[in-house]
């Protein structure tokens, strides 16, 4: 009996422990591989989020799938757009509140008495301009800052560069394309040799290069212009930094497998927030 109680406890933990640990993802493949809870919560859905340790703008505009510059605006932030840890961003904008205005009634007054056009013991003709100016109780004034025709909203500058052509990243087999879905591709896959050249796209600034991203790996993001970024994921070395000018054709990484489970490149090009067709934009092969 003590052994078969043994035996029972020992079971009991057992299934305990396992409940924290990988949990099992079937791809469309049909093959089954192990990744962590961690690892699949890379998204943002929610309407808002806290700033963790290493985010930045862009890193959170990226898993959020919205544009840069409009999460600048819905928090209300400006250049050179600062973050703090435990900051909570708002992913939306917000909605207009209803406000009723009252009108107040107009107060009717009396216009001023007719007079004669002679007035006695003189030959003074009454006219226009000797009529009194009618002067309003309690005169409202508007100030510099209250008039509406005296505020200027300032947006900020658009960078309108234009881009003149796109070129692929990468030499390799091109294994997935993009799927317009919501749990599609949204990118393509490049397979070659661990170590094979990575080449921006098209000229810009980087503006994330790391591995804060889960499930991107080395991650690098360029940005072109205000509506076109670029994304260069799983790379085994990243040879830019962050601010960093790059052009069209110059190498930036090499491939690898981190936060993969092969060799690959992961390539994205998304308009104003949004992942786009690559193979719109790339040169036939």
């Amino acid at each position: 009996m003590r052994i078969l109680a043994f035996l029972l406890v020992t079971l009991g933990l057992s299934g305990c422990s396992s409940s924290y640990g990988p949990v099992p993802v079937s791809d469309v493949t049909g093959s089954t591989r192990y990744q962590t809870v961690k690892q699949q919560t890379s998204g943002i859905t929610a309407k808002s989020y806290q700033v963790q340790k290493g985010d930045t703008l862009f890193s959170i505009s990226w898993r959020a799938n919205i544009n840069v510059n409009d999460l600048a605006n819905y928090n209300q932030l400006s250049a050179p757009y600062l973050i703090k840890e435990g900051q909570t961003l708002h992913l939306s904008a917000a909605k207009k509140r209803n406000t009723i205005s009252v009108k107040k009634p107009a107060v009717k007054r009396k216009p001023p008495p007719i007079k004669d056009k002679k007035i006695s013991n003189t030959d003074q003709v009454y006219s226009k301009e000797s009529q009194p100016a009618i002067v309003q109780k309690n005169p409202i004034t508007y100030s510099s800052s209250t008039r509406k025709t005296d505020v200027k909203i300032t947006k900020p500058k658009k960078l309108n560069v234009k881009i003149s052509h796109w070129q692929w990243p990468a030499k390799g087999k091109l294994t997935k394309t993009f799927a317009s879905s919501e749990t599609g591709m949204k990118g393509l896959s490049l397979s070659n040799q661990r170590g094979t050249p990575i080449y921006t796209a098209a000229s810009g600034e980087v503006v994330y290069a790391g591995a804060g991203l889960r499930g991107f790996g080395n991650l690098i993001i360029i940005k072109h212009n205000d509506d076109y970024l670029s994304a260069y994921a799983h790379n085994e070395q990243l040879l830019i930094s962050e601010k960093q000018q790059v052009k069209a054709g110059q190498k930036i990484a090499t491939m690898g497998d981190s936060g993969t489970d092969s060799v690959k490149l992961h390539f994205e090009i998304r308009y104003q927030g949004k992942s786009i067709d690559p193979m719109r934009y790339l040169p036939k092969r």
